[in-house]
């Protein structure tokens, strides 16, 4: 007797009434495709072939390489135009996006990326073949718009080549195979414009999952512009990702549309004259911000979008100028409440605006990942590190699946949190390492292992911060080795916390 999957799609032979009946896996049959998020493409030149990111971590710990390879990232005027129409009109060709990065990844500001390996694996495991299940890796450099297109037109393809595939499989129960998006941040932003611009593939699409996705912006996004100001070692990294980042339309695509300018009295939207002191683009922002006022405008609903949505992390809400020249601005942990009118909500006793601590995923705060579905799962988790969390996964599939929505597993921003170096680190100093939501550090862990090699870091004990007023605990790390380190909280009693931190030489 032939066993479930025996040829290879998931199926057993038909029965011919001789011996047990053949029993099916629990599979989806639509096309699936996985849209990493910002920093997640291998990115090649063109011309060359030369990887230019996401194959070669010396560009992050090495002077010399990361000049010329930050260098080759920035973005000509042709590509800085690039949108929708010049997609379908003449794509660009200088570089090309070339698969999904298959190691961890880091930028200061932005943090850590881990591989989409395991999303990929999870849902090749719950498809009739793995080709159902593809990757869109794009050139994140360029605006959602651009990409939009360019998803929309694989998207396309990938459904009619999997469509006449799933037909001639043993067991095709002739249903007409739709389209699966998992998206993770900027990804979800790719996703959505693909499918606001071409109506009938949004059609032909049964769900969305989105991963973390910054509707509403981020103000981290800000805070990469503004690194010439960063109070960081070593400065040739935070200057070289700051001249690379001002040029890029994806990075202006991420800024807040929302009141994120703290005023005092009042909470200001950014302008782009706000984003141009702040070390950006005046024209990539005035693009970027009125993409915001057209997607509120026009309140496009993706089909059966599903949102998870990472909470419980420090997450930077909104900024405040500083300096006499409000060149450089400071992070702030808090949003402000807003009425249904659209007005910020104020104290009636003293008029001042009403602000609170709404946290996220440690990039997207709470509000802006929400956006666009009230069918959301919360989960404990860093926003890099989300798309290998063991709760995402197993969302994933059950969404795939189409099983009954799982529970809303946390949504009051009450449970582990993790905190890191944001602008990373430098050999020979100590790291202060976070942990926040907890009551006691007992049964608690904090390890640490290098990215590159796996090899353990020393053990690391957690106590109490007297300098935090949140009750947050604190260990301190000393690297032995210029290196990208895997930083895990393990609570005992929730899935573990991961993010990344870059340790590198001094500057010269």
């Amino acid at each position: 007797m032939r066993t479930v999957g025996e040829n290879g799609f998931g199926y057993a032979a038909p029965y011919t009434g001789v011996g047990t009946p053949p029993v099916r896996d629990d599979r989806t049959s639509d096309a699936c495709i996985v849209v990493p998020g910002i920093m997640g493409s291998v990115l090649n030149d063109a011309a060359t072939s030369r990887p230019l990111w996401g194959v070669d971590r010396a560009m992050l710990t090495n002077p010399r390489a990361g000049y010329g390879l930050f260098r080759s990232l920035h973005a000509d005027e042709s590509e800085q135009a690039a949108d929708a129409d010049t997609f379908r009109r003449a794509p660009l060709t200088r570089i090309r996006a070339t698969a999904l990065v298959s190691k961890p990844w880091w930028l200061p500001i932005l943090e850590g990326l881990e591989p989409y390996t395991d999303l990929v694996k999870a849902l090749r495991r719950v498809t009739p073949a793995k080709d159902a299940v593809e990757a869109f890796p794009y050139d994140w450099r360029l605006s959602v718009d651009y990409n939009g297109a360019a998803l929309a037109s694989y998207a396309r393809a990938h459904l009619s080549k999997w469509r006449e595939r799933a037909a001639a499989l043993p067991g095709a129960d002739g249903r007409q195979p739709r389209l699966l998006f998992v998206a993770h941040s900027m990804g979800g932003l790719v996703v959505q414009a693909a499918l606001e611009q071409d109506p009938e593939l949004a059609a032909d699409t049964r769900t969305v999952i989105t991963v973390g996705t910054p509707f509403l912006g981020s103000a981290s996004a800000v805070l990469t512009l503004n690194l010439l100001h960063a109070e960081a070692r070593p400065k040739w990294l935070q200057q070289r990702v700051q001249a690379m980042a001002a040029t890029l339309p994806g990075v202006h695509d991420l800024l807040p549309g929302y009141r994120c300018l703290d005023r005092g009295l009042e909470a200001d939207r950014l302008t782009p004259a706000d984003v141009a002191r702040f070390g950006g683009d005046a024209h990539l922002a005035a693009r970027s911000l009125d993409a915001h006022t057209r997607r509120w405008e026009r309140q496009f609903v993706m089909p059966g979008h599903r949102a998870i949505v990472g909470e419980a992390q420090a997450t930077v809400q909104t900024l405040q100028e500083q300096r006499a020249d409000r060149s450089l601005v400071a992070a702030r942990y808090y949003s402000f409440d807003v009425d249904e009118d659209g007005e910020l909500a104020r104290d009636p006793a003293t008029g001042i605006p009403t602000r609170r601590d709404k946290r996220g995923d440690g990039t997207v705060h709470l509000p802006s990942a929400q956006v666009g579905t009230e069918a959301i799962t919360y989960i404990f988790g860093q926003h890099g590190t989300l798309t290998c969390h063991d709760d995402v996964l197993r969302q994933v599939v059950n969404i795939a699946l189409e099983r009954r929505p799982g529970p809303r597993l946390a949504g009051e921003s009450k449970g582990p949190g993790l905190e890191v170096p944001r602008l990373g680190g430098v050999f020979g100093e100590p790291l202060a390492l976070h942990a926040t939501g907890l009551d006691s550090p007992a049964g608690v862990t904090l390890n640490i292992t290098s990215a590159t090699t796996g090899r353990p870091g020393h053990p690391l004990t957690l106590r109490r911060d007297p300098d935090r007023t949140d009750g947050a605990l604190t260990a301190r790390f000393t690297a032995d080795a210029p290196d990208l380190y895997r930083v895990v909280l393990d609570t005992g009693g929730h899935v573990p916390i991961s993010q990344f931190v870059l340790v590198t030489e001094p500057d010269a």
